[in-house]
């Protein structure tokens, strides 16, 4: 087993407080083409805020 794709290993996942907020800045960050998938992202949760909830793919655990 492998560690969580959605949390990266850390058990730990950024929730978006705005969903439609976020997909909107984030395809306006991915359609500049200068930033990498986990840039736009990261841009768009600062953007919109976020809370760390516990991963709802691994529960928490970082193993996929």
């Amino acid at each position: 087993m492998g560690e969580c794709y959605l949390c990266n290993g850390t058990g730990k996942f950024k929730k978006t407080n705005d969903r439609e907020k976020y997909d909107e800045v984030f395809d306006k960050y991915d359609s500049m083409g200068v930033y990498c998938m986990e840039d736009c992202r990261d841009k768009a949760l600062d953007y919109t805020g976020y809370e760390i909830i516990k991963c709802p793919k691994c529960g928490g655990t970082g193993i996929e």
